[in-house]
């Protein structure tokens, strides 16, 4: 008996996900009606949180608005942590024009993931929206024929996230893109004061865009204008929860007014949200070295270098999201430095940062000789010359 009820379980389970594979395949051929079947098919006690979100899309693009919003509550509940069903649901608001439920549901969707675009472009047209509602209605007058779910086309893969079409007066983006374009130039060619005045000029028009705000902040930033800057990221979290780069942009202010244990903070809270940013890493890799952590910075750099073997080389100018700070560069540093190299194998590197070590006052040859690893340097004629060099300094010649 009991292994006849193991049988009859695993036979339904078979089935379940037979029709959920049926349903996604169905959905991903725009056959939404026949995908919205075979989900329902799934006894939703057992229906997964992925195959709800694709009903309840199913459900929206064929206007059953009602069924949609059952099918993302759902998913919402059998999943809180995903962002997809929450931004969809968000999406099902906009397409009732009810944008400040809308704009709810898309910052709830920004906290459950970082980065995704579509999140961010959705919070800004419903920010919009919610803002401007007379206007915005107006022109979904006007976009609703081609679009009369007021969705855009999405590039997301597999299609989980809907994104909504902008509702603001195409002369304005057009406006503002221009302006926004001339402002990102003039951070290539590093005319700082140009490119602020053309980034005010875009948010003049247009206050909603968080990308756009965190390079007036970059501006400021590199105009050395902190407190400028600062309140252009603050303004950035706002309108997007979990900026990864205005959070890390932020914590380099931290870092330059030597607020190191405050910018640690903020670069861990970055860090969880976006594990493989090796800015970052190497950016809490600076503070670390600020605080003396010497041992906890030489590992941060290491996992960094991983992901970005080029990461202490010159990196080219432009209108960047994410600043990488200008680390001191004192001898402990740079012998330490130097130790994250030498663990990487790469001598030449390692072999610089230690001729900077010595030459920024670094004279304890028992430190040298005895750290392991710098073993595999000995045989290496530099390594004699950093000794001789180290050993003829006189006291006073730093």
């Amino acid at each position: 008996m009991a292994r006849m009820k193991l049988l009859l379980t695993a036979l339904l389970g078979l089935g379940t996900s037979v029709y959920a594979q049926t349903g996604e395949e169905l959905f991903q051929k725009g056959q939404y009606a026949e995908a919205a079947a075979a989900f329902e098919r799934q006894p939703v006690s057992i229906r997964s949180a992925a195959s709800s979100n694709f009903l309840g899309i199913s459900h929206h693009m064929l206007g059953r608005f009602k069924e949609a919003q059952v099918a993302y509550e759902h998913a919402i509940k059998a999943a809180p942590d995903l962002a997809a069903p929450r931004n969809n649901l968000g999406a099902l608001f906009y397409s009732q024009q009810m944008f400040s439920d809308a704009d709810r549901e898309f910052r709830r969707a920004a906290e459950r993931n970082a980065e995704n675009s579509t999140i961010t472009a959705n919070l800004h047209w419903a920010r919009y929206a919610r803002d401007n509602v007379r206007n915005a209605r107006e022109r979904a007058i006007e976009v609703i024929p081609g679009r009369p779910r007021l969705l855009e086309p999405t590039d997301n893969p597999r299609g989980d996230f809907l994104a909504v079409v902008s509702l603001m007066p195409p002369t304005v983006v057009r406006q503002v893109e221009s302006l926004v374009l001339r402002a990102d130039i003039f951070m290539v060619r590093k005319a700082f004061d140009d490119a602020v005045i053309e980034y005010k000029k875009a948010i003049a028009l247009d206050r909603y865009d968080s990308s756009v705000i965190n390079r007036l902040g970059i501006a400021y930033h590199n105009l050395q204008k902190y407190r400028d800057s600062e309140q252009q990221y603050r303004e950035v979290l706002r309108l997007r929860p979990n900026h990864i780069d205005a959070m890390n942009n932020l914590a380099v202010i931290d870092y330059v007014r030597g607020d190191y244990e405050s910018a640690l903070r903020r670069y861990r809270t970055a860090l969880k949200l976006k594990p493989d940013s090796a800015t970052i890493m190497r950016n809490m890799g600076a503070c670390l070295f600020a605080l003396e952590r010497w041992d906890e910075a030489v590992a941060i750099y290491q996992q960094a270098l991983v992901l970005r073997p080029d990461l202490f080389e010159p990196q080219p100018s432009g209108a960047g999201t994410q600043i990488q700070m200008h680390q001191q560069q004192g001898a402990m540093i740079n012998f330490y430095l130097g130790k994250v190299f030498a663990l990487r194998g790469d001598t030449d590197s390692a072999f610089s940062f230690l001729m900077k070590a010595v030459d920024a006052g670094f004279d304890n040859i028992k430190m040298l000789k005895e750290e392991e690893a710098f073993k595999g340097l000995v045989a290496d004629e530099r390594f004699d010359r950093l000794l001789k060099t180290m050993a003829e300094r006189k006291p006073g010649d730093d």
